[in-house]
């Protein structure tokens, strides 16, 4: 049993998790302690004691944002051989994040840290390097896709990266707009008719 006195111990996955969620909706910018505050349950020292100021809270909270990412989206485009269900999968795992009862309407890493103050921009440089990343492991996918040759003999790996992520940051920005799972499911089915054109189906 805990002595008289003893401090109050917390989860600490658990905190971290509810300050991902108010970052996640509200940016870097938009949040405050305040908000972190009260949305953990604890008070400031106890959270400056476990986290340190909000700057090293963020960086925690990117770290445990990106499976959410890594092990959805990036894995159903890499669980499928055919290219054209794995970005289906894919794309479908977005509109799920995005749509989901349980989590704000859109991704962290694509709109949590577009504009900071000055002295923030670190949280820029971070997102906008994971989002190259994110890219990157798509120009991949369609690299072997090619080389499987499973797209056209003139299909633009690159090219098609840059599609569909900019595809996927446009539906986070629309989901955070308030757009309809009917709506972002349409917008999938354009992009996929899209892909079929690049593809020897």
């Amino acid at each position: 049993m805990a002595s008289a006195g003893r401090p109050r111990t917390f989860d600490t996955e658990q905190a971290l998790i509810k300050a991902m969620h108010v970052f996640w909706e509200k940016g870097y910018e938009g949040t405050t302690m305040a908000d972190l505050i009260e949305s953990i349950g604890m008070k400031a020292p106890s959270i400056y004691a476990a986290f340190g100021n909000k700057d090293a809270l963020f960086r925690e909270v990117v770290q445990c944002y990106l499976p959410i990412v890594t092990t959805s989206q990036l894995g159903a485009l890499n669980h499928s051989p055919n290219i054209y269900a794995a970005v289906e999968n894919a794309l479908k795992e977005c509109v799920g994040l995005f749509t989901g009862k349980d989590n704000p309407h859109t991704c962290l890493i694509m709109t949590a840290a577009i504009n900071v103050a000055p002295e923030h921009a670190e949280h820029v440089e971070t997102l906008k390097n994971l989002r190259q990343e994110y890219k990157s492991v798509w120009e991949k996918r369609f690299e072997k896709a090619k080389t499987d040759q499973q797209l056209v003999s003139d299909a633009n790996p690159t090219a098609l990266a840059d599609y569909f992520t900019t595809l996927i940051q446009g539906m986070a920005i629309q989901a955070k707009d308030g757009a309809s799972l009917a709506s972002l499911e349409s917008t999938v089915v354009l992009a996929l008719n899209t892909l079929k054109l690049q593809t020897n189906r």
